[in-house]
This record gives structure tokens, sequence and C-alpha cells, in this order.
């Protein structure tokens, strides 16, 4: 039966808005004191039942610093805290730690943590559980982003009193705080066993976590549960139970949604019609979309000795792209993008729009950089040298191939001759991304993920794409034996490489913010990359699930972040 109470919500409206008002503060400086949030409405909820989560595959093994799926992700996150978490937009927010500050050095982090949290057997979550478990991920095997870095940047880990956690860094390096969202564990369990014997655990086996929903069961392929955390200190659930159903079947997932017995979901795009329509249906939804943490584009290769080396070449063939007709070939799934910061996380670009197509401006460049159009040839050419390269692209992806031909056609416009030519990914395209880099231009997508592999992801996420563009990773010769460089398209920019390197050294969002909207303007101008699209996810939820925060927040990978405050109607 569904019972009402009546939950005295000021209170736990002004800690949140005290937490959302902290941030990582500027070297030398404190997190600042926020002031008294106005009194909040009593508000009245009904509580109790179960909210039933699609979900396409059953998380077989628990990992909490490596999920292997954005379902997984989820489930961590309602079950574990961690010394920060990631908002709505992906930026770093307090959550076992309320404060910190940093030295003038960048290289000393001082987090001062919270006193009222408790694992889920009763134990007070202290200090000393954060620094165990960080300093036990720096000593595991370093597959993954996440494990590497914290490998590389941390030198070393102390929790000098029960709420003071003390990192000290080898060098400043703000996508850290980020990172830190990953879930502390209770030293108390684990403490005893060696890192890489953790490495190998399922964690679903001791699943005792500190967040507001406590691990019930798992039933192999079917469902996994979680319970209410009745002594959570911020928002004791509305609901009983969340039950994450396995349903990998699209249709079988679609009916299960138009008979009510799923309320919750991500679902393919081939989904998003049928659920969309609610005219004929019993049960109506509230619809959002996020992107995928992954984009396509096209990467131009920059190096001497290549026609797209002249910067004013890659501008003409981005200009004439209208970027709107490749999303018509590329499906309504596609959203347009114009960096790697991709739209709805925190350092997206804030101004312009899609490429539309400017010919006459994109044939102007390609005479001043000495490619002229014969009298009745349609290919420009230059010192006897025609304007002719291939244009990679995976032949085992329809879509690739026919935005690819669109593409070739945009550049036939303007008379660059770009070969379509589409071929296997792992015999032959990735050995043109490797030494000597045999490529003109080449249709791409970067799946992007810290902590995994196989699968887009959010977790840990930070918009540093030093990695992708700094002149530090490019490839140096025969000696040079780093594995895993990625600026293949040999990008070598001096006012790129000084504010990328000022960025991941900031601690505050805001002037983050500022410098990567600078290395985009300058990504733009140069041209590397011609950006394309990113895919959307589509998420439904049943309007019988509310929120007692207002609408629910369906545009973020985060959407069922808030299911604390998420209740049942009749």
């Amino acid at each position: 039966m569904t019972v009402f109470r009546v939950r005295m919500l000021a209170s736990s409206l002004i800690l949140l808005l005290v937490l959302a008002s902290c941030s990582f503060s500027s070297p030398e400086a404190t997190t600042p004191v926020p002031t008294a949030a106005p009194t909040a409405a009593v508000l009245e909820v009904p509580e109790g039942g179960t909210l039933s989560v699609r979900i396409d595959q059953d998380v077989g093994a628990l990992h909490p610093w490596a999920p292997s799926s954005h379902a997984e992700e989820q489930m961590l996150r309602l079950l574990y805290r961690s010394l920060t978490r990631l908002d709505a937009n992906l930026v770093p927010q307090p959550d076992i730690a309320t404060s910190w500050t940093s030295d003038s050095s960048g290289r000393t982090l001082t987090m001062t943590l919270r006193t009222d949290v408790t694992w889920h057997d009763g134990t007070p979550l202290q200090a000393a559980d954060a620094a165990w478990t960080l300093n036990m991920l720096r000593d595991i095997s370093p597959t993954t982003t996440l494990l590497s870095d914290l490998h590389t940047y941390i030198a070393d880990v102390q929790a000098p009193t029960s709420s003071t956690l003390v990192l000290k860094l080898n060098e400043a390096y703000a996508p850290l705080l980020a990172e830190l969202s990953t879930p502390i564990l209770p030293e108390h369990i684990f403490g005893s066993r060696p890192p890489e014997q953790l490495a190998g655990t399922d964690f679903w086996r001791e699943a005792i976590g500190s967040g507001p929903f406590k691990f019930e069961e798992r039933q192999p392929d079917q469902a996994i549960s979680f319970v209410r955390n009745e002594n959570d200190p911020d928002q004791v659930p509305f609901l009983d139970r969340v039950a994450f159903i396995v349903a990998p079947d699209t249709e079988i997932a679609i009916q299960a949604f138009r008979d009510g017995e799923v309320l919750a979901g991500e679902m393919p795009w081939n989904g998003v019609g049928v659920l969309s329509n609610t005219q004929d249906l019993e049960q109506s939804f509230n619809v959002g979309t996020y992107p995928e943490n992954s984009f396509y584009f096209l990467a131009l290769n920059t190096r001497r000795g290549h026609v797209f080396n002249d910067v004013r070449v890659r501008q003409a063939l981005q200009l004439a792209i209208d970027q709107r007709t490749i999303l018509e070939v590329a499906g309504n799934q596609a959203l347009g993008i114009r960096s790697t910061h991709l739209p709805t996380t925190w350092a997206a670009p804030s101004t312009g729009g899609l490429g539309n197509g400017e010919l006459a401006q994109a044939e102007d460049l390609l005479n001043q950089a000495g490619w002229i159009l014969p009298e009745g040839g349609s290919v420009r050419a230059s010192n006897g040298i025609t304007l002719s390269v291939a244009l990679y692209v995976r032949g085992d992806d329809q879509r690739r191939v026919e935005v690819a031909e669109r593409i070739a056609s945009a550049a036939h416009n303007i008379g660059i001759d770009l070969v379509v030519t589409p071929a296997d990914f792992d015999s032959v395209i990735q050995s043109k991304l490797a030494p000597p880099f045999d490529f003109d231009a080449a249709l791409m997508s970067w799946s992007n993920n810290r902590v995994s592999s196989g699968y887009a992801s959010y977790a840990a996420y930070d918009p540093d794409d030093f990695p992708l563009f700094h002149s530090s990773q490019i490839y140096q010769g025969p000696a040079d034996g780093r594995p895993g460089l990625r600026n293949f398209v040999g990008f070598n920019d001096s006012s790129y490489d000084n504010l990328s390197v000022a960025a991941r050294a900031l601690y505050d969002t805001d002037r983050r913010r500022e410098l990567y909207h600078q290395t985009d303007a300058i990504l733009a101008e140069k041209v590397p990359y011609i950006f394309l699209w990113a895919n959307r996810v589509p998420v439904f939820v049943n309007t019988q699930v509310q929120s007692a925060r207002g609408p629910l927040a369906l545009n973020t990978p985060m959407w069922l972040d808030d299911l604390p405050y998420w209740y049942l109607t009749e």
C-alpha cells in the first residue's frame, strides 16, 4: 500500500544549496562560505513503491573503479559515495568532501570531509577510508586512464584526522577533481587484501556502500535490486526500492514500457518513435536525450608533404561542408557538434552555429593556396599536381560510407577530388594512423572512456583534449616508444599548446572553461579535425514518476542521480 508522509525538505534543500555553492579553489584560496538559503516550503509526497529501470545487459560482476556499462555506473552512484560527484553538466561538486583548498603550486590539495556519513553496516566513513582507497588504486596495474592518472600524478595521500584528507601531487592536475568521483570503499572490510586481489574481486559479493541505496539482490540475466538507505544523511529516498530489469531485446523492452512494467530507462533510437507517440498508449512518458561521450569527425593529416598541411586547404574543405546535410544522412539521433566538448557538458562552446556551406569563400582560399581550377576542368591543380586524395572510411559502417560520400560531393563543388575509400579498420585504416602516417583524410570517431574500455563513458569525465592535439603527443620517430599517442594528425600549434597546458593545471572550473573556449576557437580556425556529430541516447521515464525537486532532468547522462527525490504517483 502507498502511504503518505510529510517530508521536511527545507533543511535538505539548504544543505544542497550549501554544497552546490562550494567549488574547487584557486591556489592559495579557500572554499567560500555560502550564505544561508531561504526556507523552502514543506512538500507532501507519497512514499513507497518500486521504480523499474530497463537495462540492456546484466552487470555480471561489480567493479567500482572500472564499470563495464553505463548501467553499472548508475548502480555504483546509488550504492557508493565519492569525494566528489559530477552534476548534470559534469562539473565536479562536493560529495564526501565538503570543501578543498590547494597551495600556490597546485600540488597539495587539502580536503575537508563530512562526519555524518556511515557505511551501510553502520561503521562511520572516515578520511582513512578515502586515503586507503586512493592508495590502493595507485598500486593496481594502470590499465585505464583513471588508474594511470592516479599512479602518475598522486605522490601520496594521507588522512591526518578523521575528517581531513591531504593529497600530495607530482604536478597540478585539474582532471583529478573529476577522477575523485570514483567510489570510496570501506577499509575495514577490504583493507587487509592486496590491491591485485581486489582488482579481480566481484564487489556484488560484499556490496557495502555508503550511498542512498543498499544492494538487495541480483538475479543473473533478470534483475538487480536496491533498497533505500534509511540512514542516508542527505535524503532518505521516497522509493522503497529500485529494480534494474535486464531487457536486451528492443521489442520486448518497448512492450514493457507500453504496459507499465518498466517505468524508466534508456532505449535504442529505433524505439523513440513508438514510445513518443502516446496517442494509442495507456502510458505516457517524459523524454530526454543526451549525447554519447563519443563523436565523429574528419581527420586531416597536417604533416608536411600532405595537401592538408596548408591550413587554407583545410579551411576551404570545412567551409564547403554543409553540416546540416551531414546530419540528414547520419539520422535523427545525430547531434551536430563543433568541438570535442560535447553539448550539455560544462566546457561546451556557447556560441556559433553549424557550418552551412560557404562555397565562394572556400574557393577564394584554394585560389590563395595556389590550387587553381583549370579551364573546363573539375579538379584543381598546382604545379602539375591534381588536388585528389583518398578519404578512408570504415567499410563495415554504411552510415559512415554515406556521410563520406556526402563530404566528397561537397568537396567536388570546390574542385577537391576526395576519393571515398571504404576499408577494414583493423587491417588498413589503423595502419594508416601509425608511422609513417600514410593518409590525407579519414572519417573517424573517438569513443571516450577514462575508467574502462568497450563503451563510451562519462565516468570521471573531464574536457581535457591535450592528448589529441598537444604537440608533445606527436610521434617523434623510431626512438619514440611511447604507446597510445593520439595526435595522429600531427597538429602543432604553440597557442593551443600553451592554453591546454594552463587549463589542465587550473582547479577553477570557470577559468578552465574560458581557456577551453579559446582552444576551441583555435581548433575551429586551424582545422585539424572537421567535427561532424555525436549520437544521442534517448531516455524515457513514465509520467507516474515525479521528483520533489521539480521537473526531471533527463537531458544528461546523470539523469538517474536525483533518484532519492523521485516518487511514484497513482
